[in-house]
């Protein structure tokens, strides 16, 4: 799960620096969402896939819906790096990105769970 993540956020850094207009934003929107997905899988290894997914889409929506707010702007201005979490504008089509990266991230976890003994765990 480490190594996903890695990749993750490499693809996401990649897309958010390269690949230009919706495709890059809606990329980075996707890997936004699977990282969420990855880091609870970490945290919480025994969760079914489908919980993971929504509470990834879930954190992901809110965190858009907070750049409506000045909130994300008061904090880049403590710390600047808190953009690449927070955002910093809110876009509708996000939204989209964050339910593709949980369906692409339930998608790969349940395959992996599959391929797997059954009562395993999620690697670490």
């Amino acid at each position: 799960m480490v190594a996903a993540g890695i990749l993750v956020v490499i693809v996401g850094v990649f897309a958010k620096l390269i690949v230009p207009g919706l495709p890059g934003d809606l990329l980075g929107s996707a890997c936004y969402t699977a990282l969420l997905f990855v880091l609870a899988a970490l945290v919480l290894p025994r969760s079914p896939g489908v919980g993971l997914a929504v509470f990834a889409f879930v954190v992901s929506a809110v965190v858009e819906v907070l750049q409506l707010t000045d909130m994300p702007d008061a904090v880049a201005r403590v710390a600047p790096l808190s953009r690449w979490v927070l955002g910093s504008t809110f876009v509708a089509t996000d939204l989209l990105g964050y339910a593709v990266g949980a369906l692409v991230a339930l998608t790969i976890d349940t395959a992996w769970q599959r391929s797997r003994r059954p009562g395993t765990r999620r690697p670490t």
